[in-house]
């Protein structure tokens, strides 16, 4: 081989050497806190400052007080995604959680007197535990994109009307509970694989809320189902469970639940009214193989 044609493959290989070293730099450079949990979402544009893109003067005191960590005024990126928790149980008269999205590493959300009609936490993939205390006004929820094991609960005088939860991978608790016939408003919920379901307490106003939930609940070990509108409530998908509560209410035509024979339940099953009395006796048990 000449001299010249052994220059021509070492200036290749020093070509293909230093775009491998340049992508590797890329690819070092790159974190987990950039990632988007899903690519068909629109990528997120950091601002500068983070504070600039939270509307909401109420929600930027409260994310300024907290987390600026330097308190320079600014919310740098570093300082949203040092961010775990939030819990918020003060009436701050917030209306909108907009800008949660930049908060990438949030593992926990706790929030009461909740004024915020709805919420979009597609973005927050790495949260276990969403808590909503009196979310009166909250009609709309979108879930976290990803596989993190997943609680979601709405305590007392819930008026949510949907529910998407189609990005969900890991549901394993989800409450949305409603103290009268009156307050029941969900219409609709989308949670593809309901598999990972073990505890589930609901109230809705269309059967099929129940029924799509329940007929993929392989897992389930609680149920505490309120207002039931059909006729027969099918339980025979869940074999593992082992606490059930039925709520009732006057008027209503449910007279059959379908349990599955081998499901561990013991003395935890109860049937009552609106009243609280025990009605199981109205209601015709029937156990399936």
């Amino acid at each position: 081989m000449s001299n010249k044609s052994n220059r021509a493959t070492v200036k290749k290989r020093s070509i293909l050497l230093s775009g491998l070293f340049v992508l590797m730099m890329c690819l070092a450079g790159c974190s987990d806190d950039d990632e988007q949990p899903d690519p068909q979402l629109p990528p997120l544009v950091w601002p500068d400052d983070v504070a600039t893109a939270i509307p909401d003067e109420g929600f930027r005191e409260y994310c300024l007080e907290r987390y600026d960590r330097d308190k320079d005024g600014r919310l740098s990126k570093d300082e949203v995604l040092a961010v775990t928790s939030m819990t918020n149980y003060a009436t701050r008269y917030i209306r909108s959680l907009e800008g949660i999205e930049y908060f990438g590493n949030l593992e926990t959300l706790y929030w009461g007197e909740c004024d915020v009609p709805s919420l979009d936490l597609r973005y927050n993939a790495r949260l276990e535990k969403v808590r909503f205390s009196y979310p009166t006004k909250m009609t709309c929820l979108r879930g976290p994109i990803g596989n993190a094991p997943l609680a979601i609960e709405f305590l007392f005088s819930c008026n949510l009307e949907e529910l998407d939860l189609s990005g969900c991978e890991n549901v394993q608790e989800l409450l949305t509970s409603a103290a009268v016939l009156e307050e029941v408003t969900l219409t609709s919920v989308d949670l593809p694989d309901p598999s990972h379901l073990q505890y589930l307490t609901i109230a809705a106003v269309d059967a099929g809320c129940y029924d799509a939930l329940l007929a993929g609940a392989v897992n389930l070990k609680r149920l505490y189902c309120d207002f039931y509108p059909d006729a027969v409530l099918d339980l025979s998908h869940c074999p593992k469970l082992e606490v059930l509560s039925v709520q009732t209410f006057a008027g209503s035509s449910l007279s059959k639940i379908r349990l599955r024979k081998e499901a561990p339940l013991d003395m935890q099953f109860k049937i009552r009214n609106e009243d609280g009395e025990d009605c199981r006796h109205l209601i015709e048990i029937e156990y399936v193989q």
